[in-house]
């Protein structure tokens, strides 16, 4: 695609930047994001419960949660899926941490919800892709790379083109980019649903089960609150076997916060995990079979040709 095309789609993609926005961020500034995991290379024996209600009050601001998100199209939702495929990816291969991809997911779905791009035009969910990640980046990444370090396939954006879907990013977002994520929780309930003595790897296990879905279920991370996943992921951590609604409830009832988790919603988050789960594990099961079979094969045929002179 050529960045000419480019420069005449995105003729009405630039807004000025408005101090005003920043208003409605001053508040955020009060509540440290971060609920640290480790300290000294183990779980926190006692997570506070004050910084927690901090939290949730700070992720219920944001009124995502009770509002779901719809693609309309399969061309739309193909075109997420390979947008969120390609932030993953791009993530790993800069080396950036989990918060960073996390966040980026998180801004693109939350500019679905107050925005749409038409379904013809694929090229703009590529480019949203780009500035969602690079300005996850620059939240979160000490040496955030340069823009035109970031490829997305055939697509080449221009700095300029990607700093102005940028800037139309932030002004959907009204500047709010200190979204809580499920890491904050995640200690917290692993401490709550274990009685402070939590399982080895727990927390590693519990990221790897919300990558999972945010990878592979289509699952929109909007449509439910930070604290739900985090709360389902380290039931899935806990125990893929399979917990039962009321299973659940019951580990849910020992402890409460200042907006309880809705128990449908948990339950729905955790088995999403534990489905995608299954299927990664037979994806990957087939992917070593194949090799395997492979590897076979080429021994099986240079015995028959050894045997045959």
């Amino acid at each position: 695609m050529e960045l000419s095309d480019c420069s005449v789609s995105l003729s009405g993609l630039f807004c000025l930047e408005d101090g005003s926005l920043l208003d409605a961020d001053d508040r955020d500034d009060e509540v440290d994001e971060e609920l640290f995991i480790y300290r000294n290379g183990s779980l926190l024996s006692q997570p506070e419960d004050e910084h927690i209600g901090a939290l949730v009050s700070k992720e219920t601001s944001f009124g995502t949660s009770g509002h779901s998100l719809s693609f309309p199209g399969d061309s739309l939702r193909r075109a997420r899926f390979e947008s969120i495929r390609w932030i993953l990816k791009t993530n790993s291969c800069f080396g950036f941490g989990s918060q960073t991809a996390y966040l980026a997911v998180t801004y693109f779905d939350r500019f679905f919800l107050l925005r749409t791009i038409d379904e013809t035009k694929i090229w703009a969910m590529r480019l949203l892709s780009i500035a969602c990640l690079s300005l996850a980046a620059k939240m979160e990444e000490c040496s955030p790379p340069a823009l035109p370090e970031f490829r997305q396939g055939e697509y080449q954006f221009s700095s300029r083109i990607v700093q102005r879907m940028e800037l139309l990013v932030l002004d959907t977002l009204e500047w709010r980019l200190s979204s809580v994520t499920p890491f904050s929780y995640l200690s917290y309930f692993a401490f709550k649903f274990h009685s402070g003595c939590s399982p080895k790897n727990l927390i590693s296990q519990a990221i790897w089960f919300i990558f999972v879905i945010l990878e592979d279920s289509g699952m929109n991370i909007v449509d439910f609150r930070p604290s739900t996943i985090a709360a389902a992921a380290i039931l899935a951590a806990s125990s893929s076997d399979g917990l039962t609604k009321k299973l659940i409830e019951s580990k849910m009832s020992t402890f409460s916060l200042p907006e309880p988790l809705e128990i449908e919603q948990v339950f729905s988050c955790y088995n999403a995990m534990i489905l995608e789960s299954k299927k990664e594990k037979m994806r990957s099961f087939n992917v070593t079979d194949s090799r395997t079979s492979g590897t076979s094969n080429k021994s099986e045929k240079k015995i028959a040709n050894s045997s045959l002179k």
